[in-house]
């Protein structure tokens, strides 16, 4: 009888399984993420986006600028014009004048944006692996995650 080790590797019966360690958890990490980000995409393409303008469409219920939204999403300020301008044409967003400085324009979800972002949201809760946890396990990897997000960048 073997044993099934952090990694996926077998361990001869009786052996206690080695602790995963940081390289082991980076790997479970981008498994995972590779698995949502394929469940993103599925999602946002019945909906005729990619993976990234779902992602874009989301964050601009949050974003206070362009700016600010390209950092979050790791990409150019002028990538982020693009795919606003982009879901702008397809009415899933509008520009509008920012209150604090009239001369920037912010881009926001219109109804069917925020109803498209919904829609996708609601496909990954139902479908997303980590449903599969219970709402302290969520709660917890929530925690990890959020600190493991916050160690500042080497």
């Amino acid at each position: 009888m073997t044993a099934t080790s952090p990694t996926g590797q077998n361990a001869p019966a009786g052996t206690a399984p080695r602790r995963p360690s940081t390289r082991d958890a980076g790997e479970a990490l981008l498994r995972v993420a590779h698995r949502v980000e394929g469940l993103l995409s599925e999602l946002a393409a019945e909906h005729g986006l990619t993976a990234f303008q779902a992602r874009a469409l989301r964050a601009l219920h949050d974003a206070s600028s362009q700016g600010a939204l390209a950092r979050q999403l790791g990409c150019t300020a002028s990538r982020i014009s693009v795919i606003t301008r982009e879901l702008e044409e397809r009415g899933l967003v509008r520009k509008a004048a920012s209150i604090s400085d009239r001369r920037m324009r912010m881009a926001r979800p219109t109804a069917e944006g925020t109803r498209i972002v919904e829609a996708i949201g609601a496909g990954l809760t139902a479908r997303s692996p980590l449903s599969a946890l219970s709402e302290d396990r969520v709660a917890a990897l929530f925690d990890l995650m959020s600190e493991v997000e916050g160690v500042p960048e080497a």
